[in-house]
């Protein structure tokens, strides 16, 4: 989208939401939750980053034909409608690309310097700095602009760069659970579940109504329990659904107090104390299979209208572990029924 501007696909975005300074628009509230992120991603994904995209890309001025005089950062540092903040708000000619500036003449008497009042002293200085800034700029027919990505030495945008800068930059964040999702024991569609199940991002009811999918009404826990259903309610709270921990921790012979927070819960389960350090392994599959049949078992009570068994879901979830398991070791002889019925004793030996 920024680098084609008269494609197909910027031309219905622009059509659908409007474009202000070369920009696309948001287009508030109503328009796709999808949209509203990617607009967004230039005002920064989390505090620390700030408006991480727009501070690593920079225009490389040609034809000054596909960059706007004011918005664009192809100058400097910044953008000079940044760095220049009342000679942008006095201009009148403010979405301009370069070359019809420079064509209309930005220097001393051009015709570029049109202004909606007669300017300040001061304000003259600005003008004067600005000119003096611009006054080496010389523009190549036939030659288009192109985009510099500064976090790359090759100058092209690269995922890797922006993935760097993004969880390098401000505080230190642990990122445990998200690096352990990727596992390499774990189906990658349960991968991905587990990573949006950290992040919040599952669509539970309490995130269906802020997508407005479903209304406030319909916010009531898939159990019956009465409760609004969160991720954390649905997870560790609901007394029926969490339930299945209990199980889980009954089979394997454990016993531990559950936290208030998804993330907790899985740090926690996943490195219990006591316990040999060559189970953290297989705790992670027991807990990445009891969170997916939990999931999977809400979805049925929801479309299906199932009755809910917590002692049928224990057994899946030693089916899941089982089988995930032994698709990762190829030396892996135990059948279901010599695998399940041992416990924590035997997970030395089995990894």
């Amino acid at each position: 989208m920024l680098t084609n501007k008269k494609g197909l696909w910027h031309q219905v975005l622009k059509a659908r939401y409007g474009e202000v300074g070369g920009r696309l628009q948001e287009g508030g509230r109503n328009t796709s939750s999808w949209w509203r992120m990617l607009a967004r991603v230039r005002e920064g994904v989390r505090e620390g980053v700030g408006r991480w995209f727009d501070d690593n890309t920079q225009r490389v001025i040609v034809d000054g034909r596909d960059t706007l005089f004011w918005y664009d950062t192809w100058v400097g540092e910044m953008p000079l409608r940044v760095r220049y903040p009342r000679l942008f708000d006095l201009a009148v000619l403010k979405e301009c690309t370069v070359e019809e500036m420079s064509r209309l003449g930005w220097g001393e008497g051009g015709e570029a310097r049109v202004w909606r009042r007669r300017l300040l002293a001061w304000e003259e200085e600005s003008v004067r700095e600005c000119s003096v800034l611009l006054h080496n700029i010389v523009l190549q027919d036939e030659v288009n602009d192109t985009w510099r990505w500064l976090l790359d030495n090759s100058d092209r945008y690269t995922v890797k760069g922006a993935y760097t800068f993004i969880t390098t930059t401000g505080e230190p964040l642990n990122r445990s659970p998200v690096i352990d999702v990727w596992h390499k024991l774990i189906p990658s569609k349960v991968s991905l579940f587990a990573w949006r199940l950290f992040q919040k991002r599952l669509p539970t009811k309490d995130n269906l109504i802020h997508m407005h999918v479903i209304q406030l009404e319909n916010v009531v826990c898939a159990s019956g329990c009465g409760q609004q259903e969160t991720t954390n309610h649905l997870f560790l709270d609901c007394n029926i659904f969490s339930s299945l921990w209990y199980y889980v921790w009954h089979w394997l012979g454990i016993s531990s107090m559950m936290p208030s927070d998804i993330n907790h819960h899985y740090l926690q389960f996943t490195n219990m104390a006591g316990l040999p350090k060559v189970t953290h392994s297989f705790l992670r599959i027991i807990w990445f299979a009891s969170a997916w049949v939990l999931w999977k078992e809400r979805n049925i009570c929801i479309f299906q209208n199932a009755v809910f068994s917590p002692a049928g879901m224990l057994d899946k979830v030693k089916l899941y572990s089982f089988l995930w398991l032994k698709a990762g070791r190829t030396n892996f002889n135990y059948s279901y029924h010599d695998w399940w019925k041992h416990s924590i004793p035997c997970m030395g030996a089995l990894l």
